[in-house]
């Protein structure tokens, strides 16, 4: 009877140790749900919710880039944090406003004039902190279907078909700024008047492979040839008389 009792408690450990990996939480993200998630459907209501992940800062802005088939003009507030405001820019639109408390997720709502008749959407996602970082939720789902490090909501469309195009990733934020225009080079100063002299004096002789130094020294050794033959025939002069 102990035994099986013994037993009994082995097993019942053991599977609680097998269930422990199941029920710890997932990675905090930025999820996207759309009400109705239907390809083609008009007026859908998109629930954004960014999870606070910093234990110092709140969140104060999203910035979402909308995919392929849905403009910043397709797109009105529904609900927004308190004080918060929505901006459009060129491919996205922005919310922000006073930094959350610490630990608040940043939920808002917006209305989609008519979602794209893809099989999916996906938003990628800037979401910036009080102390000016800022998470990239941007990744694409691996080759393999697996989900990327910094997954960008997806949302799959009722009836839709085909992939949509990749658009193109935003660009980094909260990055060192970019590098200053190139300035035209200062104009060269002109040359001293000994630069300006030594270059309008001609070139030594190339195309003899001897320089004037070269010349100086050899008519030097034939005056002393010269003089040294004057001088021997003088001595014979002088021997002879």
């Amino acid at each position: 009877m102990r035994r099986r009792a013994s037993g009994y408690a082995a097993a019942a450990l053991i599977g609680s140790v097998l269930v422990l990996p199941a029920a710890s939480p997932a990675l905090a993200h930025t999820g996207i749900s759309i009400d109705p998630a239907r390809a083609g459907a008009k007026n859908a209501v998109a629930t954004v919710n960014a999870e606070a992940e910093s234990d110092t800062a709140g969140v104060t802005k999203l910035q979402i880039f909308l995919p392929v088939g849905i403009t910043p003009d397709d797109v009105t507030q529904v609900s927004l944090p308190k004080k918060w405001a929505l901006t459009k820019q060129q491919d996205s639109y922005t919310v922000e406003g006073p930094a959350l408390a610490v630990g608040t997720n940043a939920e808002h709502k917006i209305r989609i004039r008519q979602l794209p008749t893809y099989a999916s959407v996906t938003f990628r996602v800037l979401q910036t902190y009080s102390d000016g970082r800022t998470d990239r939720w941007i990744g694409l789902p691996n080759a393999d279907g697996a989900e990327s490090e910094n997954p960008a909501p997806t949302v799959k469309l009722a009836g839709g078909s085909g992939a949509a195009p990749t658009a193109t990733p935003p660009p980094v934020a909260s990055a060192s700024p970019p590098a200053a225009a190139t300035t035209p080079s200062s104009p060269v100063a002109p040359p001293s008047s000994a630069a300006a002299a030594a270059a309008t004096e001609p070139a030594a002789d190339e195309s003899s492979g001897m320089s004037p130094a070269w010349w100086i020294a050899a008519a030097a050794m034939v005056a002393a040839l010269v003089g040294a033959a004057a001088i021997l025939a003088r001595r014979r002069r002088s021997s002879a008389r």
